[in-house]
């Protein structure tokens, strides 16, 4: 199949390429050439390829460079030598975009409004947020000179903290979310218990370590002063909802009180704070470090898988082999320390018979793009089917829903 059609959407791409991808008797392979990209100087290769691999523009990078050595069975992407400097220097160019540049263009646009400026720009919202040092939407806007009104004590802290919200994806903690930070935003206590576990997700994603507070109204009513990061935080959680990528499936049986929705993504604070864990009197986000969770409160354990172990983030002895092995059964290590007749290896391998249960969250990186940890999909309650070996025990898990397509995918590849 010849590529002679210029498009910047991914989208347009993947139908283009899907007419190749029909299936027929008389056809084992499908080979494209793609001869598309030189038509315009500010054409984005990262778009096709993005959209053929899942990987971020970061680790695009890293993939384009060694030849993409990690995709699917029987798949190849094949690079010219020249098309691969052209392809590799574009995306650079793309990366490469400081807080300086971006405020000028933000300024030439002249909108306040984030998702108009994104889509008009063709940029993803993670650009504006690279670093981690304040970088958001707000300082763009006080930058660029259309937001004039004076910064009120304690926002930049606050703005630091908004790209921990760039993965909310579920309608019920978005609505719940901008309810909490609107002008009359309800009291805690007159929350339910569901809506209560909304509201600590959302406290301590903005204070991992409860920032000086004693309660979580105290918390709320500093940000009802944060006039501009509320506003801030409605337009990111609109993006977030407008591009979300699964579908929520309600919990049901003893989780269906927890906050959550199986196949949405969610960070350590918000995984700490919807099991109880995480509270006043209890253990602060900033200071968990485990990567399984014992919530007693719902007599669950959650296990917090990284697919893709990196040597400089993982030692030999915690490199453990966590992948899929089918869109319903997940094969997982568990810590070294775990024997099968422990306490702990009883109650993963009996957690039927005594009552308890046990949920997986996996995410594929541990750190994102743009700095700080990846969030987890929760991909819901999994049962005990069998086992080997013993510190540590290798458990192959049955899941109650099927793992997402795009999961599956890079789940089945951690396996090789």
């Amino acid at each position: 199949m010849l590529l002679l059609r210029p498009t910047a959407s991914s989208t347009v791409f993947l139908q283009q390429l899907g007419r190749g991808l029909r299936r027929t008797e008389d056809k084992p392979v499908l080979t494209v050439l793609d001869f598309i990209g030189q038509h315009r100087k500010e054409f984005r290769f990262e778009n096709q390829f993005r959209a053929l691999t899942n990987l971020t523009r970061k680790r695009l990078l890293d993939n384009l460079e060694h030849g993409f050595p990690l995709l699917p069975s029987g798949c190849q992407i094949i690079l010219e030598t020249k098309a691969k400097k052209a392809i590799i220097q574009n995306i650079k160019d793309q990366l490469n975009v400081n807080a300086a540049a971006l405020a000028r263009e933000v300024s030439a646009y002249s909108d306040t409004r984030l998702s108009s400026y994104l889509e008009e720009s063709g940029r993803e919202i993670k650009e504006i947020y690279r670093g981690g040092n304040g970088n958001s939407w707000t300082t763009l806007l006080r930058r660029s000179k259309l937001l004039n009104e004076t910064a009120p004590d304690g926002e930049l802290p606050l703005l630091k903290r908004m790209a921990s919200f760039l993965h909310v994806d579920d309608r019920d903690r978005i609505e719940t979310y901008q309810r909490l930070i609107s002008d009359d935003a309800p009291e805690y206590d007159s929350l339910s218990p569901i809506e209560q576990g909304y509201a600590r997700m959302l406290f301590f994603n903005f204070w991992d370590k409860a920032g000086g507070y004693t309660s979580y109204q105290e918390g709320l009513d500093a940000l009802r002063e944060q006039k501009a990061v509320r506003e801030e935080l409605h337009q990111v959680l609109d993006h977030c909802l407008a591009h979300a990528d699964h579908f929520p499936i309600a919990l049901e049986g003893p989780h269906r009180e927890l906050p959550m929705k199986i196949h949405s993504s969610y960070n350590r604070s918000e995984i700490l704070a919807a099991l109880g864990v995480a509270k006043f009197g209890g253990q602060m986000p900033g200071s968990f470090a485990q990567g399984v969770v014992d919530a007693k409160e719902f007599n669950t354990d959650a296990l917090l898988i990284t697919l893709e172990k990196d040597d400089k983030d993982f030692s030999p002895t915690i490199r453990y082999k966590d992948y899929a092995m089918s869109p319903t059964r997940f094969h997982w290590e568990s810590q070294n320390a775990t024997a099968e007749d422990s306490p702990t290896g009883r109650r993963y391998r009996e957690h039927v018979q005594l009552d308890s249960h046990v949920m997986l969250f996996v995410r594929r990186y541990k750190n994102t793009d743009i700095g700080g940890s990846e969030p987890w999909i929760l991909l819901g309650p999994v049962r005990y089917d069998t086992h080997t070996g013993s510190k540590p025990m290798a458990i192959e898990w049955v899941l109650e829903h099927e793992v997402p397509a795009d999961v599956w995918t890079y789940s089945a590849i951690s396996a090789s």
